[in-house]
């Protein structure tokens, strides 16, 4: 348990490019090892921080536990993870709906609850600068969908 907790102490670092870039690390060995499954309650526990650099790092870092998850632990997850694309920061959306194309790529039957969660994605409340570009990521999100449909 003392591993899980410095990997989780690391992502909270206030030193945002050094827990940035160890988020990275661990994502990219996520792809080739299960190792950091046990963490995952932990990083759910960390979408609800107030600071919105950590609630991203931990999505992110779920997102990319899902080649080593089933269907029925996503599903649940998700409904955790949803408030985080419709945060009020536009990056944390936009960071949050690239993280989610990992879920669809490993577990496409998840595709209809995350279709029917970006619709409610309001637009409006982001500077005009941004919308269109968390637009942008709406429509290839959902174009990876429709490539990976079952």
């Amino acid at each position: 348990m003392g591993k899980s907790k410095d990997i989780i102490e690391r992502i909270k670092d206030k030193d945002n490019i050094a827990a940035h870039t160890y988020v990275k690390k661990l994502v990219l060995e996520s792809n080739e090892k299960d190792e950091y499954l046990e963490i995952v309650p932990a990083l759910v526990n960390l979408l609800k921080d107030e600071n919105s650099y950590i609630r991203t790092r931990a999505f992110i870092l779920i997102c990319a536990q899902a080649k080593w998850l089933d269907k029925s632990q996503i599903d649940k997850l998700l409904d955790e993870m949803f408030p985080l694309i419709y945060d009020s920061k536009p990056t944390v959306v936009r960071q949050c709906l690239s993280a989610i194309k990992n879920i669809v790529i490993n577990i496409p039957t998840t595709s209809n609850k995350i279709e029917k969660a970006i619709k409610k994605i309001d637009l409006s409340i982001y500077k005009d600068s941004m919308s269109p570009l968390i637009q942008k990521d709406i429509d290839e999100l959902q174009k990876l969908m429709k490539k990976n449909a079952l």
